[in-house]
């Protein structure tokens, strides 16, 4: 209902514009036509006819609620023509100044604006300002510009529908954002684009800008731009509106599984952990979480830090947004959430002892003695005596997982992982660049070392060949002195690649030493947050995957034509219920007593969870690690299953479980609510 109330309240206030519009516009024609025919036939000889586009209204996105997360509002831009006669400008700027007085600008301010768009080679219609009919008198001031027309020759006004996010940075990195159509998005789409467009760069505004489903009319967030037939005078001005060839076609609004609601309390949770890691690290600052719908495999809310706000890019960036979106070390471009892989840490234990468990005949009661080392000299979290599977989930005892790892073999905790979506395609196509992450066996390992040998020659190749370059460039070397420095770089490359050669000899090969760090989820485990709660849904729910899904339905504008999104399995995994229900218990204990007992301590929900430390793997980094969480809730009947990281974290673990428990906590009372 609230989607539908937003839609018809955008929609009537488009009418009520272009009706205004047009009858100024009406007014005028009989002027001209009417009372003053005679005296403009003669002019009207030397004029033309054009068909013009018209621009349309670009659909909205709607959380599950129908509380808007991006909508186009009708912005006036106001535009001055430098072409025109010199008395037609000044007076123009002049009458101008005064009827923009309400927004602080004068006869030096307009002037300024026209000066720096003829610096950037920006000449003929240059934009004066763009009003927001919503802003402050907005409407009265456009209204007063039609009324005055006349005394305003070289200014016209463009009805431009523009891009708006109510919400700010709530959900930015995955909604992305629009921006001024590149050459390269151009070519090969001239027949829906022109290249003044506005088109969606990043996230569901690019992934969904157009849609194409069989049996539906729908086409995506683009719309269908409308045409109009006008006449031109010999100074290409407008002189004379004819009527609407083809009426524009807003584009579809699309609904998402998002609750703004809980994402709200994620994205404050997220942010606050981050801060108080940033408190203690320089390195700290970035993020993910994702949650999702155990039933259905639709995220009820995801989070990438730091923030990227949609609006910044609307008009281009500032000095300061520049720096801060494409200098930044923390990358606010990049959606942690989807495109970043991370080191798992503990919980990917889960796997190893599913894998174990059903495809090695271990059962809850295989013990291990833990002194807090394990022979290949990996330490473990503490010194945890005689346990079981039970236990050993509760306290993370590496030594237990790495002793069950080799008995269940790698072979068969990869095939666990993949039938969880992890280093497989996840299924999620509803925005770009999803990755599928690393998932180590004996034969990635060969492809990643020598893919790792290959690329370390080829850069040492071309600094050497660069070397050699400024070696003969140098004229003040004699060729004596060139041909023996060039044989010394000719050689020291070659004792590096001999070095890379030896290092891929030694490393190619699968050892037991790989399998322990596989079982820990460290080594080469690398797996996106989008992945890790894919894997935390599939174990809480009983063992189907679901494809995940952030797209709940798309609509055309006049509502006639509805695509509603429904679950689809991807995979159901070989384990029994029974093999499940120990890992599971495993994970509640985790919460009750275990790991993260202190964080989840007097919580209202009964959860379940695995906490993870993980190194984070980092060129650079020295025993520095990332906190991450995977869990679910409530533990009897689960319906909500989380992933979070928290880079650098202050708390390790705890910082991850601490937003888990807030959004299971929300989750809970809005469905209380």
């Amino acid at each position: 209902m609230a989607q539908k109330k937003s839609a018809h309240a955008n929609i009537y206030l488009y009418l009520l514009l272009f009706l205004a519009i047009f009858s100024v516009l009406a007014s005028r024609l009989f002027f001209l036509q009417i009372i003053n025919g005679d005296k403009y036939q003669t002019q009207s000889a030397s004029n033309s006819l054009r068909l013009i586009n018209l621009p349309t209204k670009r659909g909205d996105i709607l959380d599950a609620n129908g509380n808007l997360l991006a909508t186009s509002i009708p912005i006036a831009a106001i535009t001055f023509d430098t072409n025109a006669k010199t008395a037609e400008k000044e007076t123009t700027i002049h009458n101008l100044a005064i009827l923009l007085e309400p927004l602080n600008y004068d006869k030096n301010k307009i002037l300024e604006v026209i000066d720096a768009a003829n610096k950037k080679g920006i000449y003929g219609n240059v934009d004066i300002i763009k009003i927001d009919y919503a802003q402050n008198q907005g409407l009265e001031i456009i209204g007063k510009f039609y009324e005055r027309a006349k005394y305003l020759p070289a200014a016209t006004v463009n009805i431009i529908p523009t891009r708006n996010y109510p919400l700010g940075p709530i959900l930015g990195n995955t909604l992305g954002y629009v921006g001024s159509i590149s050459q390269e998005e151009y070519k090969g789409n001239e027949d829906k684009y022109s290249l003044t467009d506005i088109v969606g760069k990043l996230g569901i505004e690019r992934s969904l800008e157009t849609f194409n489903k069989e049996g539906t009319t729908l086409k995506g967030l683009l719309g269908t731009k409308g045409t109009q037939e006008v006449e031109i005078d010999n100074r290409g001005r407008t002189v004379n509106v004819k009527s609407l060839d083809n009426s524009s076609i807003p584009g579809d609004n699309v609904s998402l599984t998002i609750d703004v609601r809980l994402q709200k309390v994620l994205e404050e949770t997220l942010d606050a952990q981050i801060n108080l890691s940033k408190a203690a690290s320089t390195k700290a600052g970035a993020g993910a979480a994702i949650a999702f719908n155990v039933n259905t495999g639709e995220i009820l809310a995801m989070s990438s830090k730091p923030d990227l706000n949609p609006n910044d890019f609307l008009d281009g960036l500032s000095d300061e947004e520049v720096k801060y979106y494409l200098e930044n070390d923390q990358s606010p471009m990049l959606n942690k959430v989807t495109n970043v892989a991370y080191p798992p840490g503990s919980t990917f234990k889960m796997i190893t002892a599913l894998a174990g468990l059903h495809y090695s005949g271990l059962t809850v009661e295989y013990r291990e003695t833990c002194t807090g080392i394990w022979r290949n000299n990996i330490k473990c979290t503490g010194i945890h005596g005689n346990i079981n599977l039970t236990e050993a989930l509760r306290v993370s005892c590496n030594t237990y997982f790495q002793s069950f790892s080799e008995k269940a073999g790698i072979e068969n905790i990869s095939k666990t992982a993949r039938q969880f979506g992890l280093g497989v395609d996840t299924g999620f196509t509803d925005v770009n660049g999803v990755i599928k992450g690393f998932l180590p066996t004996p034969d990635n390992k060969a492809i990643f070392e020598k893919n790792f040998k290959e690329g370390m020659i080829k850069k040492l190749t071309e600094q050497t060949s660069k070397k050699i370059v400024e070696i003969n460039q140098d004229n003040s070397l004699t060729s004596s002195s060139k041909k023996e420095q060039i044989e010394i770089a000719e050689q020291e490359k070659e004792i590096e690649i001999a070095k890379y050669e030896r290092y891929y000899q030694e490393n190619k090969d699968w050892y037991i030493h790989d399998t322990n760090l596989v079982s820990i989820g460290q080594g080469l485990n690398n797996y996106s947050i989008l992945q890790l709660g894919e894997f935390a849904s599939t174990l809480a729910n009983g063992g189907t995957r679901y494809k995940p899904t952030i797209i709940k339905s798309i609509t055309s504008a006049d509502e006639k034509s509805v695509f509603n999104v429904k679950p689809i399995v991807l995979n159901k995994v070989e384990m029994t219920a029974e093999e499940l229900n120990i890992v599971k218990e495993g994970m509640r204990q985790v919460v009750a007593s275990g790991t993260a007992s202190r964080i989840f301590s007097g919580s209202r929900v009964a959860a379940a969870g695995k906490t993870g430390t993980a190194e984070t793997g980092r060129s650079g980094d020295i025993k520095e690690y990332h906190g991450l969480f995977v869990g679910y809730a409530p533990y009897d009947k689960p319906e909500i299953a989380v992933a979070v990281v928290v880079e650098y974290a202050v708390n390790s673990s705890n910082s991850a479980a601490a937003v888990a428990r807030a959004v299971f906590e929300a989750y809970v009372n809005l469905k209380g609510n």
